[in-house]
Formats: structure tokens, C-alpha cells, sequence
């Protein structure tokens, strides 16, 4: 496989995971907020919007499996590059892969709570658990090695010259601002607080590695060569 290919499948890759996070939020959105206050209507939401969930979780996971394959070319590209950086590329691969693995542990969490529930005499207090803990994972667990991997990445593009410096801004300043959002772990669990453990801070610190990915994801598709 040519330099040339494997910088426009990376692109690809790329594009594709965030097309299809961004069809998950749309849905996500049609699905309306869950009332977590209260786990019994928590519960009947669930219920009523099973399709629409369970079709967020599965588009969330192949968002970030995808995802895998544009780190894994992003680090073939880079190492392409400057072999005497593959430490660099390497440790932002292993980042990417962390912040997947963690993304898909939280699909199969939600997944689990939308298949219990729709089961007659579901517990609307263990429901609301699984889902309280998957929102946790979304949290510092995420963001901490998700401000790694925009850092890194971005280091990457600018220690290599495969991506714009401008880029490389990007991802440093994501960095510093999900590592920010991170904090928010010492509040408590309130799903329907702004600042907590796994309050809508954490969502919107979502934001930047979206931004990033597509932005470098674009860079890439356009790219004739190295």
C-alpha cells in the first residue's frame, strides 16, 4: 500500500467516525434528555425510546472503531515520516486506543441498561446505576487520557510537519481544556448539574477531540502525498 493511500484512508477513516458520532447525537437528540432525577421515570424513558437509544450505543461503538483505524494510520504516516518519532506516535496510538476502549465499555454499559429494562419488571434503581456509571466513564476516566492523546497528537503533527501547525494549536488547546473538564471529578454524580463527575461539562468537553479529528480527518482526505 502506497504513502499516498494510506494517508487518504486515514482521512477517510477518520471522516467516517465522526459522521457517524455526529448521526448517534442526532438521534441522541430526537431521543430527548432522560429525566435522571427520578429513576422511575428514567425507567418509562427508557422504554418508550429503546430503538432510538440502543441505536446511539451501536453508532458510538463503530464511531470508535473506526476511530481506531485513522490513530492506527496516523501513526504509520508519522513514523513514515520521521522514524526517530515513533515513541511519539506509539504513545499517542496507545492514547487513542485507551479513550476507544473506555468509549466502548460505556456503549456496552448503556446497552446493558437498555436491554434490562426493556424487560418486564425491570429495577428502575439498578437501571439508573448502569447508566450513572456509564455517563462516570465518560468523565475523568475519559478525559484524562483523551487530553493525552490531543496533546500528543498534536505534537505529532507538529514535530512531523504531516499536519498543519495551526493543528497542532488546536490539539494543544483542547488539550488544556479537557484536562480542565477533567476536574470536574471532584463534584458529585448529578447527570443534570452542569459541573460534576458526570455532568454536561463532561459532554461538552467531547467537543475539542471531535474538532480536532475532524479537522486533521479533512487535512488528510485532501492530501496528495507526504
Amino acid at each position: 500500500m502506497s504513502s499516498w493511500s494510506v494517508v487518504r484512508w486515514t482521512g477517510a477513516l477518520g471522516l467516517a467516525a465522526i459522521v457517524v458520532q455526529l448521526v448517534a447525537l442526532v438521534f441522541a437528540s430526537a431521543a430527548g434528555n432522560a429525566p435522571s432525577a427520578d429513576a422511575t421515570k428514567l425507567l418509562a424513558f427508557v422504554k418508550s425510546s429503546h430503538f432510538a437509544l440502543t441505536t446511539v450505543e451501536l453508532l458510538f461503538a463503530l464511531g470508535f472503531v473506526l476511530f481506531i483505524g485513522f490513530i492506527a494510520g496516523l501513526r504509520a504516516i508519522a513514523i513514515a515520516v520521521s522514524p526517530d518519532l515513533e515513541w511519539l506516535a506509539t504513545a499517542t496510538f496507545g492514547a487513542g486506543i485507551a479513550i476507544s476502549v473506555i468509549a466502548l465499555m460505556q456503549s456496552g454499559l448503556a446497552l446493558a441498561a437498555i436491554a434490562i429494562a426493556a424487560r418486564s419488571g425491570a429495577d428502575a434503581a439498578q437501571i439508573r446505576l448502569l447508566f450513572e456509571t456509564e455517563r462516570l466513564l465518560g468523565g475523568a476516566p475519559w478525559l484524562v487520557p483523551a487530553a493525552f492523546f490531543l496533546g500528543a497528537a498534536g505534537s505529532v503533527g507538529a514535530a512531523t510537519k504531516v499536519l498543519p501547525h495551526w493543528l497542532a494549536l488546536v490539539g494543544w488547546i483542547g488539550s488544556v481544556l479537557v484536562l480542565i473538564a477533567a476536574l470536574s471529578a471532584y463534584g458529585n454524580s448529578d447527570p443534570g448539574a452542569f459541573w460534576s463527575a458526570n455532568g454536561y461539562v463532561t459532554a461538552l468537553a467531547f467537543l475539542p477531540f471531535l474538532v480536532w479529528t475532524l479537522c486533521a480527518s479533512v487535512v488528510f482526505v485532501r492530501q496528495k502525498g507526504l
